[in-house]
């Protein structure tokens, strides 16, 4: 055992896109793994996959999208520093597994800058 040196983090068994550049609206919309098509054989991924990483790439880069690492409360949901989101301009990335807790996130939320803005999220998916 080495003390203060983490084992390698697995990058996710499943690589898979949602592509939200059609949602016409600004509110919060929260999506599990069976929300996703895995890019390897075009199925439908199963839920309760846990999130590995994530992207979020949006065209706006001046104004912000925000990111939940779990399920959003309501379409209304605020994006204050208070309320534990992620601004997002243009682009952001996260090895989710590899925070505190993060090995169990199952469920993310996002929320577009504008509505017609093209907006997709990478994501790699471990097993329960």
């Amino acid at each position: 055992m080495r003390l203060g040196v983490q084992y390698p983090i697995h990058a996710g068994g499943y690589l898979a896109t949602y592509n939200a550049s059609s949602v016409a609206d600004t509110d919060w919309h929260s999506l599990t793994s069976g929300e996703f098509f895995d890019a390897q054989t075009g199925s439908r991924l199963g839920d309760g996959l846990k999130f590995a990483f994530l992207e979020v790439v949006s065209a706006s880069t001046d104004t912000l999208a925000y990111l939940k690492l779990r399920a959003a409360d309501g379409a209304g949901d605020g994006v204050s520093n208070t309320d534990g989101v992620v601004p997002v301009f243009s682009s952001f990335r996260v090895d989710s597994q590899a925070l505190i807790g993060g090995t169990s996130v199952t469920s993310i939320a996002y929320k577009k800058a504008a509505a017609g803005d093209s907006f997709v999220i990478y994501a790699g998916f471990n097993n329960p």
